[in-house]
């Protein structure tokens, strides 16, 4: 299926799933983007926009407060250029959608147990070595229809064996035919596309640096 282009109500459909799965507001639409108002020390806020344009370039004149988030569907230079040199630009990101079920389903290494359960909005599945230790984890939230998968990690020592790609099929089984979105780091982009995801835009961001 061609991949769809990215359109504000589908980045409020992410942005939603990774506000509940935090316990935080919803977003919602301001100034031509989204904010949400998320109240942690390092992060007070983030404004997310379709592109680099007015809309984000007017926001970020008004901001001065350290602890300001700005994302973007655009690639890091494009934002960077649409800044000024106060912003700091972070590592590229991805968004990514699948419109339904992964094929197969991945199987863990042995000496894994897959633990469940439920985190603020998300539904967490963890991959434990024979310690009780996680080694892997990752969380999906459902709203409006859509299914944002969130937090994929797999920790150090434990990379490189599959958990990964099994963690992504326990939480494929929880999401059914829902739309599915995340936004993927550039070294986790290879393996979403492996399961078919697809990228629909790249996804950036710049925060206000002390000083």
């Amino acid at each position: 299926m061609p991949k769809a282009a990215p359109d504000l109500d589908l980045l409020q459909r992410w942005l939603a799933g990774w506000s509940l799965a935090r316990g935080l507001p919803l977003p919602r639409r301001d100034g031509g983007g989204l904010i949400v108002e998320v109240g942690w020390p390092q992060q007070l806020r983030r404004h997310v926009f379709l592109d680099a344009g007015p809309a984000l370039q007017a926001c970020a004149a008004r901001i001065e407060q350290t602890g300001i988030y700005l994302k973007a569907a655009v690639d890091t230079d494009t934002l960077r250029r649409a800044l000024p040199a106060r912003w700091t630009i972070e590592q590229a990101r991805y968004l990514m959608q699948r419109s339904g079920p992964m094929a197969g389903r991945a199987a863990p290494p042995a000496g894994y147990t897959l633990q469940t359960s439920m985190e603020h909005g998300a539904h967490v599945v963890r991959y434990v070595d024979a310690s009780g230790r996680t080694a892997a984890q990752g969380g999906v939230v459902f709203n409006a229809g859509c299914a944002v998968f969130d937090r994929i990690e797999t920790m150090e020592g434990h990379r490189r064996q599959g958990l990964a790609s099994a963690v992504m099929a326990a939480l494929d089984t929880k999401a059914g035919d829902a739309e599915r979105l995340l936004v993927a780091t550039e070294a986790g982009r290879a393996l979403y596309a492996s399961l078919g995801w697809q990228v629909l835009a790249p996804y950036s961001t710049a925060v206000l640096a002390v000083g």
